[in-house]
């Protein structure tokens, strides 16, 4: 169809086709209908949905040791789905702190928990906050071991364990699942079947103290300083003052004196 084919019609516009053209103008029309919709490119790069980010674990640390703090925050910071949002000395302060929105997990060492401070262990299970108790040894004393259960804590492993089963233990926490050594689950299976029922309610009196104010007791007892206490517990002397000041009230004494006569009436193979 040649520029001599295609009319002009003055009073529209578009071209016009000769009548003598309108039967092979209809079939191109009717090709043209007939050729699929243009396909994508292969090299355009079509959108798509983005993998959301994995919500992250978030950690408080319960550690007054400040070598064994580091460590753990260095051990939790190295995965990609933890962080270590606070640090705190004693379970008082992690109990305030833990009130803040967020923290889900709050690992804890086994001597800053149990005695005067386990209403605030079971205060922080009861408002939710997963624990893990971190213990110098699993097969230590079982009394304590079953307060710390019965307040709530569904974590318990010794401070000593390897560092990618602290890690799954956090991980197992978050998910409300319970992160238990052997250890412990074959103490409280020995405790629930019957064992347990020879424990005297009566317990001896340092049983009622954490385990770092039973140390700053036996060394009261063995005559050291508050100083000398501090550099063999690589405490700070405020630090042993205050548990210092815990252990006489707990234990209902008022001197030196008195602490050391208690602890050793309670080393006595007659106790």
């Amino acid at each position: 169809m040649g520029s001599d084919d295609v009319g002009t019609d003055p009073g529209h516009r578009g071209l016009q086709l000769r009548p003598s053209e309108e039967p092979r103008a209809r079939a191109l029309l009717h090709d043209v209908a007939r050729v699929p919709e243009q396909r994508r490119s292969p090299n355009v790069l079509q959108p798509c949905a983005s993998r959301p980010p994995r919500p992250l674990v978030q950690v408080l640390l319960c550690e007054d040791q400040e070598v064994f703090r580091l460590g753990l925050r260095a051990v939790f910071e190295a995965q990609p789905d933890i962080a270590v949002v606070a640090e705190t000395a004693d379970l008082e302060e992690a109990l305030a702190v833990a009130e803040r929105p967020g923290t889900q997990v709050v690992v804890v060492r086994q001597g800053l928990v149990g005695g005067a401070t386990l209403p605030l262990l079971r205060e922080l299970c009861q408002r939710g906050t997963a624990v893990l108790v971190l213990a110098e040894s699993c097969a230590g004393n079982r009394a304590a071991l079953v307060d710390v259960l019965q307040a709530g804590v569904r974590g318990f492993l010794p401070r000593r364990a390897a560092a990618q089963r602290l890690v799954e233990a956090v991980r197992a926490l978050a998910r409300h699942e319970a992160a238990l050594d052997s250890t412990v689950t074959t103490q409280l299976v020995t405790y629930l079947t019957g064992d347990g029922a020879q424990v005297s309610p009566e317990r001896r009196a340092l049983d009622r103290l954490t385990e770092r104010q039973r140390e700053v007791a036996a060394l009261v007892a063995q005559g050291l300083s508050n100083e000398e206490i501090a550099r063999r517990l690589f405490l700070s002397p405020a630090t042993v003052k205050s548990h210092l000041t815990a252990v006489m009230r707990r234990l209902e004494v008022r001197t030196r004196t008195q602490l050391a006569i208690l602890v050793n009436r309670d080393h006595s193979p007659a106790a």
